[in-house]
């Protein structure tokens, strides 16, 4: 049957290359578009890493000097750090709320984040640098690496200077060969390792990893971030604050679920205005996360959408290009097919040899095109970022713009092939 086929492509070599060369460019433009909603699949399947649903920001401001309920009096950095500690214990004692934590330099789905350089024996590692609460761990509902509940990686991380990384930052600091990491990241915990970044005075260089919490990502659409936490307690150490640093230090809350719901932040507000009203202080806003996650992801899902839609228009073509010319060609032979159906074949037979046709001749075009798809990933001109080009990725790219090829090919072929088989072998050769 192959050497058959084979034999039919030969006779008709001219027409057959002309409509390869076609296949080609078709299959090589699907390929792409399958490979980026590829990656996008594969990365919606990596974990968050934490859980943002009822969670909400905190935001404390100070009165300005014009406002006529503004004390003028001089305050050392000492009495605004306490009325700052007295605004958060006000907040967190609130009976709406679970847990509230504090952070700096670290907001989900805004880009704000330290840097520095991590390092343990030889093997160093760059990593965001961000300074949390222990509460951080409960409020945003962030597991260890080894699985451990939120509650038990907040206990774990409860001195002060101690640090908790995330697995792939640990394992780029156990493991010489990052594509070969036989060390388990959680294997970190308790070991000391030295961090380039020193944002308070009494950060020692060298720093204990009391836990190592699961992988994160910044968003959605994002890879897993390399970081680093930074534990710290407030009042505790060389913690101060001045009314100038107020707008970088940052409080979220964790809402308890069954009083989440529709106007939350109205009653809250309404209820908390006076009593976080603390010296300078006062409640300035609250915000759910779910505001800063869609304002965030607006751009992404853009991107996204346009992406999608661009490989849902190759896809079209894809179609409707095999569609036509295979329809073409099955009217061109139709005399050809009446000749076949006298000498004694049947219509099934006939479909079956179109299809067989109509399959080899794609195969045989898509071998170039797969080569050049190849090409294109090993030359980074395909999306690496946030799924790193693998030769995984590369078969699973192939084989699925494969199927969909021969399925358009198999529909493409079917319907012009049984409207062919319905004509009568006389009417077919009438014009011979």
């Amino acid at each position: 049957m192959l050497i058959h086929l084979l034999i039919i492509i030969k006779n008709n070599l001219r027409a057959n290359l002309l409509l390869m060369a076609g296949m080609f460019v078709i299959a090589t433009s699907l390929w792409y578009a399958v490979d980026y909603v590829y990656a996008v699949v594969v990365n919606q399947q990596k974990s968050l890493g934490f859980d943002w649903e009822h969670v909400y920001y905190v935001q404390a401001a100070v009165l300005p000097n014009e406002s006529v309920e503004c004390d003028t009096a001089s305050r050392s950095d000492d009495e605004v750090t306490a009325e700052y500690l007295e605004f958060y214990n006000r907040l967190q004692h609130h009976p709406a709320v679970e847990s509230a934590c504090y952070t700096l330099m670290h907001f989900h789905y805004i880009w704000k984040n330290g840097s520095g350089t991590m390092s343990y024996d030889t093997l160093k590692t760059s990593a965001m640098y961000r300074e949390v609460t222990p509460s951080y761990f409960t409020v945003f509902r962030v597991r260890g690496a080894d699985e451990c509940s939120p509650e038990e990686l907040s206990r774990r991380a409860s001195h002060t200077n101690d640090f908790v990384v995330t697995e792939n930052t640990a394992c780029r600091l156990l493991n010489p060969d990052i594509n070969n990491m036989t060390v388990k990241g959680v294997e970190l915990a308790g070991r000391f390792i030295h961090s380039g970044v020193s944002m308070r005075e009494d950060e020692p260089d060298s720093v204990r990893v009391a836990a190592v919490c699961e992988n994160q990502k910044y968003n959605e659409y994002s890879n897993w971030s390399k970081a680093v936490y930074r534990i710290v307690q407030l009042g505790q150490g060389d913690f101060k604050i001045s009314y100038g640093s107020i707008p970088y230090h940052d409080i979220f809350i964790r809402v308890k679920a069954d009083a989440d719901r529709p106007g939350f932040v109205e009653s809250f507000r309404k209820e908390m205005k006076k009593q976080l009203r603390v010296g300078n202080l006062y409640l300035a806003d609250i915000r759910p996360m779910s505001y800063y996650r869609n304002e965030h992801l607006a751009d992404y899902r853009s991107d996204l959408y346009t992406y999608l839609a661009i490989a849902g228009f190759f896809l079209a073509n894809a179609f409707l290009a095999i569609l036509g010319t295979f329809w073409f060609r099955t009217q061109q032979r139709r005399e050809e097919l009446a000749v076949r159906l006298v000498a004694g074949a049947t219509p099934h037979s006939l479909q079956t040899l179109l299809m067989g046709e109509g399959f080899l001749l794609i195969t045989i075009a898509y071998i170039p095109a797969l080569v050049v798809a190849y090409n294109l990933g090993i030359s980074d001109l395909v999306e690496t970022w946030p799924v790193e080009w693998s030769f995984t990725r590369f078969l699973i790219g192939g084989l699925v713009t494969f199927l969909l090829l021969w399925a358009i090919a198999a529909i493409s072929i079917w319907f012009p092939a049984r409207q062919a088989m319905s004509i009568q072998p006389a009417e077919a050769l009438h014009g011979e």
